[in-house]
């Protein structure tokens, strides 16, 4: 199960990476505390259902595949409560598609349905040691305000451009205290999230 408490892991199989990028699609706009049991019991739920029949019983996307091939994915992902439901499932759907998270570029997982700038550098950041792009989320943005920026959006900003002015920001603070993006992003988010 993903700990959402300690998400930066670079040296992930790529079985792990399947499971933590299905984990970023879960958690957007939601508690990443209630979704990560959950997408824990539907993985497996997919294994005791599917794996004998599985090829590849480790990979959740094998097992994601041969639910959506059987027919019965979109139902089991109501059972295990992986909502909202259509949404979830097109993205999970669309990432079927990916051969390679190890190299998978930001512009490509910007393809997957659901997958917008903030899950996509959330992937990124916490299993490539390379990547060190911010991703706002609402605990960036309150730290951002709480730095002296009235002007901060309250949500992730959807526009590119202002999602990069806002990313810029949050890198420079980084630099300033000598931390990595990825970092301070947890940092902040271990502080923030407390007080939500």
């Amino acid at each position: 199960m993903i700990n959402p408490a300690e998400v930066t892991n670079y040296n992930r199989t790529h079985s792990e990476l399947e499971e933590f990028l299905l984990f970023g699609i879960n958690v957007a706009g939601k508690k990443s505390a209630i979704e990560a049991p959950k997408l824990e019991r539907f993985l497996i739920g997919l294994k005791d259902r599917y794996g004998s029949a599985c090829a590849d019983r480790k990979s959740p996307f094998s097992l994601i595949r041969y639910a959506w091939a059987e027919g019965t994915l979109q139902g089991l992902m109501k059972e295990y409560g992986i909502a909202p439901h259509t949404q979830r499932f097109n993205s999970y759907c669309d990432v079927l598609h990916i051969v390679d998270l190890y190299t998978i570029p930001l512009n490509s997982l910007l393809k997957v349905r659901g997958v917008g700038l903030k899950t996509a550098r959330f992937f990124l950041s916490h299993s490539r040691e390379d990547f060190d792009e911010p991703m706002l989320d609402t605990h960036i943005l309150s730290f951002i305000r709480d730095q002296g920026y009235t002007d901060v959006p309250k949500t992730t900003p959807q526009s590119p451009t202002v999602y990069a002015k806002w990313a810029s920001i949050f890198r420079d603070f980084a630099r300033q205290l000598g931390k990595t993006v990825t970092d301070l992003d947890l940092e902040v988010w271990k502080t923030y999230s407390k007080t939500n």
